[in-house]
């Protein structure tokens, strides 16, 4: 067995080999992640820690078993078991079987399974978009019946736009409900993914799926095409980090194809999430349009997406009108399991085609062409569209006008004394020029040469020029000279922190100065769990003080189902207002030891809740209040 030890093939391969009858008690079977042409990942996870071992090979003509001569194994016993197979064939077909040795001594094995490697460039191909796959009560069924329809379809892969599960912090939702019911496709074909609101940005997705770093946003190749994987629970506005990263990687990108997932639409006719529809106007605007000037820019071909959990088709837009040819087309592929949403009862201006039902689509892609479709959950095509590109050696025809702005990279954006500064253009071509004042740059203001020291608050701006001197986008960034903060002296404290609790129905925290509380008491850590409320529409604050053990710069987060505040000595540090998920927010200040006044104010809508708050540990990351820090 190649790779193994010698000593290890001799005592682990009969075990394996008389494992193969055992019964299958994998908590999460086997599945893949991430293909490319040389390379995959094969995922599964156990009950109790286990070896980690898969035999693979290529698959042979005539064969009369599996061939699976090579082997991977990791040292050590794990729950959940990560292996990357390397040095693939481009384009293969391979099988593969994996075995894990329980601590207790029993062997699991799983059936043999298949994979094909990534195609070559100029390959055709074949792949899978679905969102949404979340449980509902009343459809319980839907992920297992498209699963098991794309399963039929044999893609190459698949995109899924995010709302993976219900709750992304309940692991039951992955482990008896995601996983098991899209078994039959995902031990077969490698799944794509981003982030859904449903999600909350939980741990156990950045677990259970493998992307490229930072995981939230990536982008990869397949064939001739790029996908950019965007989260739209983060910030997606000019000037974001995501909308930098991808201005840049789509400017770079020399792809024939270009696909942008995220999770929430840019356009959308559904009913009732963005305003009700029978009573009013609808927005059908989310923040996912902040992206939209990009897709025009840059000749991106498809947005795809989901949340609405519906099927619905825009004309070619560009510029927010329709336009044939010129046009980006989006596609809401929202229906692959959660509970089923309806639409406008009036057509929008943008809409093409739309559906209410369970279902996928497909892209089947080669060179120039591409074949579109849209099945339902019993496997009858609803909606079907070809196109074909125009394209000059071997990409799209276009020419950028505007090079793209450069980024900014701060050493510390709050600082006692100085911080670094380094301006990094997408070209050497291109000459950057800034400012230190706020005011717009131009080529009579600052160019920039090498990294440069701020020794007091100061916003940065800065933009590109080109060789044909046409000028990028102004990029802005804010720093922050200040002393440390001074620690309250403070009489006499009992721990934990003070609260007060709140009915109300709001969709922005309220001021609750202005609010009689329905309850206070005294909570010991940042969790709303710990205090009695009610399943929806509430609202906390909780005040007292936080402790801090040495003067230096401390950055704060939250995380919040739905909106939430934290103040620190009576200032805002953390906006993170509004209705979302259970995402992260961060603020950053100096503070002297000792102990500054905290208050954190919460609300929840509907759905989900989460409440926490702590500080982020340069070695042990985001660690949250214990009650010890806490008092009031």
């Amino acid at each position: 067995m190649k790779n193994l030890p010698p000593i290890l093939v001799l005592v682990l391969v009969p075990m394996l080999l008389m494992a193969q009858s055992s019964t299958d008690t994998f908590l999460v079977k086997p599945y893949l992640q991430h293909a490319t042409q040389n390379s995959i990942h094969i995922l599964w996870e156990t009950n109790t820690p286990a070896t980690t071992l898969v035999r693979y090979g290529e698959a042979q003509l005539n064969a009369k078993e599996p061939n699976l001569s090579q082997s991977k194994v990791l040292p050590g016993l794990s729950l959940l078991h990560e292996v990357e197979l390397k040095a693939l064939q481009t384009a293969t077909k391979y099988l593969y079987q994996v075995f894990s040795i329980l601590e207790g001594g029993d062997t699991l094995s799983s059936p043999v399974y298949t994979f094909r490697t990534a195609v070559n460039d100029d390959d055709a191909y074949f792949f899978a978009f679905l969102g949404d796959s979340q449980y509902n009560s009343r459809t319980p069924w839907a992920w297992s019946v498209i699963a098991e329809q794309v399963w039929k379809e044999r893609p190459h892969f698949i995109i899924h736009a995010g709302d993976l599960v219900d709750t992304g912090t309940r692991k039951t939702d992955w482990t008896k409900h995601f996983f098991p019911n899209g078994h039959v496709a995902m031990s077969r074909f490698p799944m794509y993914t981003v982030l859904g609101n449903h999600e909350q940005d939980a741990q156990y997705y950045y677990d259970y799926m493998v992307n490229p770093k930072p995981e939230y946003y990536y982008t990869f190749t397949y064939g001739n095409a790029q996908f950019f994987m965007i989260d739209t629970n983060r910030e997606v506005h000019e000037g974001s980090e995501q909308y930098d990263w991808l201005e840049w990687e789509l400017a770079k990108s020399e792809a024939s194809w270009k696909f942008v997932v995220h999770h929430h639409p840019p356009y959308s006719t559904e009913e009732n999430d963005h305003g009700d529809t029978y009573i009013g106007a609808s927005t059908y605007q989310t923040k996912a349009r902040d992206l939209t000037p990009l897709y025009d820019a840059y000749d991106v071909d498809f947005c795809l997406f989901g949340h609405t959990h519906v099927y619905e088709r825009t004309w070619p837009l560009f510029n927010n009108k329709v336009n044939l040819k010129d046009g980006v087309i989006y596609i809401n592929s929202g229906g692959a399991g959660g509970g089923l949403e309806d639409f406008d009862p009036t057509r929008s201006w943008f809409t093409q085609e739309l559906q209410t039902g369970h279902h996928y689509t497909t892209f089947a892609v080669f060179d120039n062409r591409l074949v579109f479709k849209a099945v339902d959950h019993e496997g009858r095509l609803f909606d079907t569209f070809e196109m074909e590109k125009e394209m000059k050696n071997g990409s799209t025809d276009r020419s950028l006008l505007q090079p793209p702005a450069p980024h900014i990279k701060i050493e510390q954006f709050v600082f006692q004394e100085s911080s670094k500064v380094e301006l990094e253009g997408l070209s050497p071509e291109h000459d950057i020029y800034y400012t230190l004042d706020g005011s717009d740059p131009n080529q009579q203001s600052s160019r920039y040469e090498k990294p440069f020291e701020i020794k007091k608050s100061a916003t940065i701006k800065a933009r590109a020029y080109n060789q044909a001197q046409q000028a990028s986008r102004v990029i802005s960034r804010s720093l922050t000279q200040m002393a440390p903060k001074p620690a309250l002296s403070t009489k006499s404290t009992a721990r934990g922190l003070s609260y007060r609790y709140y009915e109300g129905t709001w969709n922005q925290l309220p001021d609750f100065s202005r609010l009689e509380p329905t309850k206070e008491g005294v909570v010991k850590q940042v969790n709303e769990s710990l205090i009695d409320h009610r399943g929806s529409n509430f609202g906390l604050v909780l005040e007292g003080y936080v402790n801090i053990t040495r003067t230096n710069t401390q950055t704060f987060y939250l995380r919040s189902d739905d909106g939430s505040k934290l103040y620190i000595d009576d200032e805002l540090l953390i906006d993170h207002d509004g209705r979302h998920g259970a995402f992260w927010a961060y603020g950053t200040t100096i503070l002297q030891e000792g102990k500054h006044k905290i208050r954190i104010e919460y609300f929840q809508a509907t759905g989900t809740q989460m409440l926490r708050a702590g500080l982020v540990d340069d070695t042990l990351g985001k660690v949250p209040f214990t009650m010890m820090q806490l008092s009031h």
